[in-house]
């Protein structure tokens, strides 16, 4: 071997080295969880996860106390829809779309040994089964709701159970399919949770260890998804002939930064958009009706998403393990008419 081959051989191997380093002390924080309600009994649960932490085996996500679970659909029957991104690390690392619907699980979609695993032991309330198609195969993810142990009890009754193969273990041996390694969920839920004023779901995931199968207990994290009410209120008043409008965007107390939309009209005409604002930090906001406006009536409306609240994970600090990336709910708000002449 000559010296050129060896340095290589040994330039590689230390290559080789680092990369397991990195695979073996990779961290697992950026699991995050959002929930928000629509209209019609409508869940959103999005759920995410960083391509470059450590792959997810199990995420036990515990609905709030107050929430209503209805479980008499009939099997079969689709209660919503869903759509995920994987990395496939058995091609490259490419990612993939998955999409498809949620249905009932029929008797006999998920073996039981399978089912026993992910719940431990415990009997589901209800079992769903994610219907997911990726590059021209169907994917079939169980999903349970089963009821809360232990500490997470003071959370609330129930949890909705997802369990995800190691990515990175051969098929044969109980890998992913394609290797596939979560990074994202977005799922949309009909008639199955009801909605709460004010709460927080709550996602308890477990990590795999690298390349070997075993699950990581000790990698235990806790990402919350607080929901609570948003407000916007808007008062006016006229100073020196001119209209000036202030109101407040705040959610749980708290004021909200914004952008608010005044809408206005003429005695009983349509109301029509004027003009944007924003709300600063305190979420208040301003806006002074230009002298040339008829309008005589108006409205602010705001529309806020939901975002990344740190302060939440104060709430949960006997949970026991780490809280990781909090998350408040997004709401839409609209103020009472003012009028001014």
């Amino acid at each position: 071997m000559t010296k050129r081959t060896r340095t290589a051989v040994l330039a590689l191997a230390a290559l080789a080295a680092l990369a397991l380093a990195a695979v073996a002390t990779a961290a697992y924080t950026s699991p995050k969880l959002q929930v928000t309600y629509g209209t019609g009994n409508v869940t959103r649960v999005i759920a995410s996860s960083a391509a470059n932490d450590d792959s997810t085996a199990r995420a036990a996500i515990v609905i709030p106390n107050g929430t209503s679970i209805t479980t008499t659909a009939a099997p079969g029957t689709k209660v919503g829809t869903a759509q995920a991104q994987v990395s496939a690390l058995a091609l490259g690392g490419a990612l993939l779309p998955l999409l498809g619907d949620i249905i009932v699980a029929p008797p006999g979609a998920v073996a039981p040994a399978t089912q026993a695993q992910c719940t431990l032991g415990a009997t589901p309330q209800l079992t769903l089964l994610l219907v997911l198609q990726a590059a021209g195969q169907t994917i079939n993810l169980p999903a349970y709701v089963i009821p809360t142990s232990a500490a997470q009890q003071a959370l609330g009754s129930a949890q909705l159970v997802f369990c995800l193969p190691p990515p990175d273990i051969p098929v044969a041996q109980g890998g992913a399919t394609f290797g596939a390694k979560f990074l994202s969920a977005d799922l949309t839920l009909n008639g199955v949770f009801g909605s709460v004023v004010q709460g927080a779901w709550v996602a308890f995931w477990t990590p795999w260890q690298a390349g070997n199968g075993q699950i990581n207990p000790a990698g235990t994290v806790a990402s919350p998804a607080a929901i609570a009410p948003g407000g916007l209120t808007m008062t006016g008043r006229k100073v020196r002939g001119a209209k000036r409008l202030a109101g407040r965007v705040t959610q749980a107390g708290a004021g909200v930064a914004s952008r608010v939309s005044i809408f206005g009209a003429a005695g009983r005409a349509t109301l029509k958009r004027i003009a944007v604002v924003s709300a600063n930090a305190n979420g208040t906001f301003t806006y002074a009706v230009p002298k040339r406006s008829k309008a005589t009536t108006f409205q602010a409306r705001v529309a806020v998403e939901g975002r990344l609240a740190p302060p939440v994970c104060s709430q949960f600090a006997s949970l026991g393990v780490p809280c990781v990336n909090p998350t408040l709910s997004g709401f839409a708000a609209t103020s009472r008419n003012v009028t001014l002449r």
